[in-house]
This record gives C-alpha cells, sequence and structure tokens, in this order.
C-alpha cells in the first residue's frame, strides 16, 4: 500500500503549480536538482503557465543501500549565468536532512538571484534537526521513513514507480 497515492500527487502537483503560477506571473527560472526530481518537476513545469528557464543541478548524499545522507558531493553544480539577476525556484524531490539543499542556496545566493525560493514535493519530520532550511513550498510532509517511487530510489531502483512507498526499517 503507497504511503501517498498517485492521484494525491496529481491533486498536490497541481496545487503547487496554481500558487507558483501566481508567484512567478512574469517568470522563474528553475534549478532542478537531479536525478530524484525528475518526474515531480516534470509534472509541474507541465502545469506551469508562466515563462520558465530550467537548468539542473547533481548532488549525492545517499550512496548504495545508504537509508540516512552522508556527505555531500556536487557533481553537476549550478553556474552564475543560470541565477544571475533572475528569481529562482529550485526544486527537489525531498528535503531530509537539509545538506543538499543548504549547500545549494549558500551556493546560488551568492550569485546574486533576484529572489530564492525553494520547492519540495516531500518534507520529512526531522525534530532532531531544528535549524534545517525552510522551504516555501511543500508537496507533502512525511514521516521519517526511508521512502522510494516518483523519482526517489533505493540503490538505483524504484524510481519508475507512480505513487511513493517507505521502506522497511534497516534491521539493527
Amino acid at each position: 500500500e503507497p504511503l501517498i497515492a498517485t492521484e494525491a500527487i496529481e491533486r498536490r502537483v497541481a496545487e503547487l503549480a496554481g500558487a507558483i503560477n501566481v508567484r512567478y506571473v512574469d517568470g522563474v527560472s528553475i534549478v532542478a536538482v537531479m536525478t530524484g526530481a525528475i518526474p515531480f518537476v516534470a509534472d509541474l513545469m507541465r502545469r506551469l503557465t508562466i515563462p520558465v528557464t530550467v537548468s539542473v543541478v547533481a548532488a549525492r548524499s545517499y550512496v548504495g543501500t545508504a537509508q540516512r545522507a552522508g556527505d555531500l558531493r556536487m557533481l553537476l553544480p549550478v553556474s552564475a549565468e543560470q541565477v544571475a539577476g533572475q528569481d529562482v525556484l529550485v526544486i527537489d524531490d525531498i528535503l531530509d536532512s537539509g545538506q543538499t539543499l543548504g549547500v545549494l542556496f549558500e551556493d546560488i545566493r551568492a550569485m546574486t538571484p533576484a529572489s530564492l525560493a525553494g520547492c519540495v514535493l516531500l518534507r520529512k519530520e526531522r525534530p532532531d534537526i531544528p535549524s534545517r532550511i525552510e522551504m516555501d513550498y511543500v508537496g507533502f510532509d512525511i514521516p521519517d521513513a526511508f521512502v522510494v517511487g516518483y523519482g526517489l530510489d533505493y540503490d538505483g531502483l524504484g524510481r519508475n514507480l507512480p505513487a511513493i512507498y517507505a521502506m522497511p526499517a534497516e534491521p539493527g
């Protein structure tokens, strides 16, 4: 049984797109965090009626079968030409520890965007990290569980599932 069904995802993506359309009537520069955000970004963009430019960044903090974020590596950084002077909306699949988005926001702020906001499909409940970065748009708040589906993976698998599922906890 899914944690979040396909239909619920579709409804929430439409609601998020509506809010983004209202805020950025003159357009927005999207910075999509790969690879997990691909389905979310694609579905969201199809619902946007405003001018949009898109660039991608790649970061990795989960390695192999890890269910907790480790050291962050920026594999494909954002460039100043993509964000300087622009209204920028960073879109990611999930806010967990906030490490990836925190570093990315610092990098983008240094490139002087006109504005900077964040959007995630999922935000994990993490009371152990009280100073975690805040997001302007959140699809769903979820328990602190490892999830797969709709772009999220476990060791490279499960990204193609249309709903979101909680994985069993690691033993021990």
